[in-house]
């Protein structure tokens, strides 16, 4: 039958399942949600934020210095902060598609001075730092919580929109809330994965929520569509079709962000890809599982009492 036809064949075995267990598969999208929502709040409780805030969002001074030496970034990050009195932060910067280390990226607060930080990370990394090998980024607190701020509201503006396409498509305000409510759980699962491996959130990975939150928007369309507006064949022939199409857009999807996340030492892109790979992994979930049982779920009510 070859590798296309078992593929095809797993997945009318899924639908059958699907459509059988439907109410109950949906405490599995609940499940991620309720941990993942535990998780941000017990980091709220313990960091006073609800996710871990990059040098973009919270203000801060950075320096990138290219160098190929090895070192420590625990013991460079102890080194520097003793010295300027100031938490610090190393990342390692690497060449991509390689292991080959290319700089470090020192994140401080804004009050260090410049020429305080650049001497204490000389003094760290064993090597003179001057301009041609170096840069500093400068970000005060002010404009950064101003930058939160406007990303917050954009978030709101973006999920009004949302909702008024799907209630104006639809017609459907059942429709418009499931598609609102898988888009915000997608978001949850995102900030509370990132959240346990320690991830900085930046202007970069709002603008990465952004672009998954129309992702999952243009998914859960087409599978309302697929349940609510077409009529022809039966209601597995139609989720079949759908999540073939689906599944050939995650494909793509995931090949395209895995090469930016593996193939750039770029910050913004890699924040990006980031967010980008995790959001389409757990849409899977909400879009299938929460968004499509309570698609079904209110055709079947309706259907009870027309």
């Amino acid at each position: 039958m070859g590798i296309r036809g078992d593929i095809s064949a797993a997945i009318d075995r899924i639908v059958e399942y699907y459509v059988r267990n439907y109410k109950k598969m949906v405490f599995l999208p609940i499940a991620f949600i309720v941990f993942f929502s535990a998780f941000i709040g017990y980091y709220y409780y313990t960091h006073g934020q609800f996710f871990k805030e990059d040098i973009s969002l919270a203000g801060g001074t950075s320096l990138s210095v290219n160098t190929h030496i090895s070192v420590n970034p625990e013991q460079v990050s102890s080194l520097v902060s003793s010295s300027i009195s100031a938490p610090v932060t190393v990342t390692v910067v690497r060449t991509p598609f390689s292991n080959t280390i290319s700089g470090y990226s020192i994140t401080t607060l804004s009050t260090v001075n410049e020429t305080d930080l650049q001497d204490a990370v000389s003094s760290a990394l064993g090597i003179p730092i001057n301009s041609s090998d170096s840069s500093v980024t400068f970000i005060s607190a002010s404009l950064a919580q101003n930058q939160l701020y406007s990303s917050f509201i954009l978030l709101g503006v973006a999920f009004v929109l949302v909702a008024l396409v799907s209630l104006f498509y639809f017609r459907n305000a059942w429709q418009a809330f499931s598609n609102v409510v898988s888009i915000i759980s997608d978001i949850i699962n995102i900030i509370g994965v990132l959240d346990i491996i320690g991830f900085s959130f930046s202007t970069a990975s709002i603008a990465g929520i952004l672009m998954i939150m129309g992702y999952s928007a243009d998914r859960n369309i087409i599978l309302a569509t697929n349940i609510l507006k077409r009529k022809e064949a039966t209601m597995k022939y139609r989720l079949v079709h759908t999540i073939k199409t689906s599944l050939t857009m995650d494909a793509a999807a995931l090949a395209t962000f895995l090469v930016l996340f593996f193939g750039t030492s770029n910050s913004t892109i890699h924040s990006i890809a980031i967010i980008l790979i995790v959001g389409v992994i757990f849409d899977d979930f909400t879009v299938w599982i929460l968004n499509g049982s309570t698609q079904l779920f209110g055709l079947k009510y309706k259907e009870a009492n027309s």
